[in-house]
């Protein structure tokens, strides 16, 4: 069996990850990993998945984890499809259960496009396809959206990041893209605020998608590599404070993503303190 540290309130601690890093390196394959562990040490813990891009299906054929039968998930399109599935999931889930959105980075635009669609008919349009508003417009002055209300987007959300996922009883993996730090412009008036600075300045990088979302989990970790089974991660914030940071050091304050052989054994157990 596998089990999760036990928390002040005699139950076991719910993770909270948010996992970014760039395409290609490996992000789902963290999720498959642990997934593989609980199957093969006799867990009946499930695995949800609410997946925006074809990693699931692939991953789920890959030799390495073809015999799992604890992995489910939903393929998702429209920001619609995100809150279905996550609710969904989160109704049936059990403590010791795990959540992954991949790419929660992708939902964030997916909201943006809902308002856009709804603003736009609103407006007296009657378009599904927004590109279409390029093909019939003569100029950018006759887009529909005079203005944009981002409290409405952001409202809209929040439903799925606060109201389904922080709430859901097991365990989160959110799996995010990432982005450049903004620079300071000269003005002084645009750039990256002191929060994220604080957060990501010694990796450089921080997750794509909506600015609030690193400030609502426990655990960020930043993970790079040359693919999924050559992987380096680096902490970018941690709310458990007996957790060991990983990444290394470097003299000039920034942090260099250390080299991990599984990510169950190399941070759920050894700085997390699960145990099997």
């Amino acid at each position: 069996m596998i089990e999760a540290p036990m928390g002040k309130n005699g139950k076991p601690i719910r993770e909270r990850i948010c996992i970014y890093g760039p395409p290609k390196i490996g992000k789902t394959h963290l999720f498959f990993t642990i997934a593989k562990w609980h199957q093969d040490l006799g867990s009946d813990a499930i695995f949800y998945g609410v997946s925006s891009d074809t990693s699931y299906e692939v991953l789920s054929m890959n030799p390495e984890f073809d015999h799992l039968t604890n992995i489910k998930w939903a393929d998702v399109v429209h920001y619609q499809d995100y809150l279905d599935a996550a609710r969904d999931y989160s109704q049936i889930m059990r403590p010791h259960d795990w959540l992954s959105v991949d790419l929660m980075s992708d939902a964030w635009p997916s909201v943006q496009d809902e308002y856009a669609r709804i603003t736009t008919i609103k407006a007296g349009g009657n378009l599904e396809d927004m590109g279409d508003l390029w093909a019939t417009s003569g100029s950018t002055e006759e887009y529909p959206i005079a203005g944009w209300e981002w409290q409405m987007p952001n409202a809209r959300y929040r439903i799925l990041a606060n109201n389904i996922l922080l709430r859901c009883p097991g365990h989160l993996f959110l799996v995010y893209g990432q982005k450049e730090l903004m620079q300071d412009s000269g003005s002084g008036r645009s750039g990256e605020s002191k929060q994220s600075k604080e957060m990501f300045g010694h990796i450089g990088l921080k997750p794509a998608g909506q600015k609030d979302d690193p400030f609502r989990y426990h655990t960020i970790l930043h993970v790079d590599g040359n693919g999924e089974m050559a992987q380096k991660i680096s902490t970018a914030g941690e709310r458990w404070g007996y957790r060991e940071w990983l990444g290394q050091k470097m003299s000039n304050g920034s942090v260099r993503d250390e080299a991990i052989d599984d990510f169950f054994m190399d941070y759920l157990v050894k700085v997390a303190g699960w145990t099997t």
